[in-house]
């Protein structure tokens, strides 16, 4: 019948699409024999399992290791190509070979030869999908080095583009307003796009030195990456700069500039501490690069693991293709860090340096081997910006940075749920996401409180002693931190790093006046199909009147409820008080735990959390609590507070008396605009 030979003809085609050598469909036969297998069946999870194989996405294998690159460089402005030669210096890997690979893309290659003490060997080769094949003059061990020398000019402008929303493009050498008399030159190389502007074997897990010598007009300034070494006048109206990189890095970190830019010079003890700006942005300059010195001294103490880099320079140029870029000593900015309105704008700004500077331990020192392991650099970097307006503007704008990134990452995991370590994206630019940067973060945040901070800045320093100028996955962090605390720690990472998701938990408060117990139930109620149940590590702190009291529980079902002896009822019980937990929580406090909550919880959450539940609550005590808050040191209580501030006018005068009162000082006095502004506001609607 129709109907069956259609069926047979799907069946077919579906087997084939599946490039299945198990299964014999040459006869009839063999279909009839198979509907009676039992193995069929299963025949659709094999395709599954057969197509993750061919999708996964690991590190690049190493047949060849960089060593150096020495690159001279030049440009025609006026067609945007550079004229390159490099001379490379490899080695095998680990296997003997008489061949080699590199990335070009793009390029016009004029000769390619085996570089000697005494001559140029030329050597065979194809070009073909941007990548240059080399026949070596002969087999070559892991013992043996040699240079192979390549002239060539680069296209950028051909480039097919592509990009993320985190690099929106990927030409990799750019030329902006080469038609003015500001024009700029600049890189971007990650991921993987350095390959547009040198030859080079363009993977995370390669590591080289360099010697990069650019040749530009005479009235630039260039930058790149290590120390400047000198610069040669040449006979065309251009100078030629050398920049010697003597520590390893990754390909994707190294980087060019040049343009007319000024120059703010600092240093951080004896070590160059620079910022390339166009000389009507110093001011705005200073506002948000002038306390890098402090942050390399910050980190640098944490982690008892002193800036490792001989220079550090920042630049901002012209319409950067991202945010900012962590090349190594030569980090580049996009010129919107310089736009703020006001302070907490001028904060977020400075954040994105303390992030890129962060990478100087977690990317560029230490670098993840392969794109699936990318959190290993993103994921420190976002918290690193916590940590830094931690320390220099208090826990409170701290935890409020914090909960802008658990915003960022819930709203992308209800149309983006991956898991963080991930081997199976279909383009390595999908991994620079909310997942890797934002939720990253809060994970570290949160292993941060598992293990105490003692032994989390202990474990830190260990990983990077122990992996410094090498290329790292997940479990080189994992292991650090278990040889720090003597704690088998594949729980916590397989829940949080090698899984998607997270927690949604519902939480029941209860107090017993016969028994005079308080309890907590706890129920994990996320899709296991989406998240795994988790262990969790946490406290809950008990709150009476005059005392706290703090338990340690550890979370290891669906459902599970803790009891406490209590002789009285509590104010409210917090769950996990130190705010470390990536969860999504409901919980079932009445208005008056709230109002207590709003009144004594110390930590920005747990107060917002109460703001937001008592929007509409008009009781004496919560307007007595508001009135307090209004002189709070945090910018925010305080706005709340008058926003929040809703007392009867008619019987409450005393209250509101006392309110407008405050109001009027905090008018006149408060630092904060928008806060003098809403409380003018709030004076006119009062009186």
């Amino acid at each position: 019948m129709k109907f069956k030979n259609l069926f047979l003809l799907f069946l077919i085609l579906f087997l084939i699409s599946c490039n299945t050598n198990r299964i014999s469909l040459e006869t009839s036969e063999n279909y009839n024999n198979s509907i009676n297998n039992p193995s069929v069946p299963n025949q659709k999870k094999i395709c599954k399992e057969e197509a993750l194989i061919q999708k996964y996405k690991g590190s690049n294998t190493k047949i060849n290791d960089l060593i150096n690159t020495e690159l001279h460089i030049s440009f025609n402005y006026s067609e945007k190509k550079a004229i390159g030669l490099a001379n490379i210096t490899l080695k095998p890997h680990f296997y003997p070979t008489d061949s080699l690979t590199l990335d070009a893309q793009e390029f016009g290659i004029k000769n390619i030869s085996l570089k000697t003490d005494n001559s140029l060997i030329p050597l065979s080769y194809t070009y073909k999908n941007n990548k240059l094949r080399i026949k070596l003059n002969k087999t070559y061990t892991r013992n043996d080095t040699f240079i192979i020398s390549i002239s060539y000019t680069a296209n950028p402008e051909k480039v097919k583009s592509g990009g993320s929303g985190a690099i929106h493009d990927n030409k990799g050498l750019y030329f902006i307003d080469t038609d003015t008399d500001n024009p700029q030159i600049w890189t971007q190389g990650e991921t993987q796009s350095n390959s547009c502007w040198f030859p080079t074997i363009d993977s995370p897990n390669q590591k080289m030195t360099q010697d990069f010598y650019i040749t530009v007009k005479n009235n630039f300034i260039t930058l790149s990456n290590g120390k400047y070494i000198n610069s040669v006048p040449n006979n065309n109206r251009t100078h030629t700069d050398y920049w010697k990189q003597s520590k390893p890095q990754a390909p994707y970190l190294a980087m060019i500039a040049a343009g007319k830019f000024s120059i703010i010079k600092n240093f951080w003890r004896n070590i160059p501490v620079n910022v390339y700006v166009q000389k009507n942005q110093i001011n705005r300059a200073k506002k948000i690069f002038g306390k890098t010195d402090k942050m390399i001294e910050y980190y640098s103490r944490m982690l008892n693991y002193d800036f490792p880099w001989d220079k550090y320079s920042q630049i901002v140029v012209k319409n950067f293709v991202s945010g900012a870029m962590e090349n190594t000593g030569a980090v580049v900015f996009g010129s919107y860090v310089l736009n703020f309105k006001n302070e907490q704008q001028r904060i977020t700004n400075e954040a994105v340096v303390a992030h890129e500077l962060s990478h100087h331990w977690f990317g560029d020192l230490v670098t993840c081997e392969s794109w699936a392991n990318i959190p290993l650099n993103e994921s420190f970097a976002t918290y690193f910006e916590y940590l830094w307006i931690e320390h220099e503007y208090g826990r409170f704008e701290a935890d409020d940075h914090l909960a802008d990134d658990y915003n960022m990452y819930n709203f992308e995991r209800f149309f983006k749920n991956e898991n963080l370590i991930r081997f199976y994206y279909k383009n390595r630019d999908d991994m620079f996401d909310a997942a890797s940067y934002q939720k990253g973060g809060l994970i570290l945040h949160m292993l941060r409180n598992t293990v105490g901070d003692d032994a989390f800045w202990k474990s830190l320093n260990l990983y990077l002693k122990q992996n410094a100028y090498k290329s790292v996955e997940i479990h080189n962090l994992r292991l650090a931190f278990e040889e720090i605390t003597g704690e088998d720690m594949n729980w916590f990472f397989n829940e949080w790093f090698l899984n998607k998701g997270i927690p949604k938990l519902n939480i029941n408060y209860a107090y017993n006046t016969e028994t005079k117990t308080a309890s907590i139930k706890i129920e994990q109620n996320q899709d296991l199909n989406n998240a795994p149940l988790y262990k969790i590590k946490t406290s809950v702190d008990i709150y009476y009147p005059d005392s706290v009291i703090n338990k340690k529980i550890t979370i290891t079902k669906q459902n599970q409820t803790f009891n406490f002896r209590s002789e009285k009822k509590p104010l409210f019980i917090n769950f996990d008080p130190d705010n470390a937990i990536l969860c999504k929580k409901e919980e079932n406090y009445t208005i008056a735990e709230y109002i207590n909550i709003l009144e004594k919880a110390p930590l920005y959450n747990d107060k917002i959390e109460a703001f937001n539940a008592l929007k509409h609550n008009k009781s004496h005590k919560k307007n007595i609590i508001c009135l307090k808050l209004t002189e709070h040191p945090y910018w925010k209580f305080r706005y709340k507070a008058i926003a929040g501030f809703a007392p009867d006018i008619e019987t409450d005068t005393v209250l509101k008396n006392k309110f407008i009162s405050q109001l009027r000082e905090i008018s006149k006095n408060d630092k904060n605009p928008k806060i003098k502004s809403l409380a003018e506001k709030k004076l006119q609607s009062l009186q």
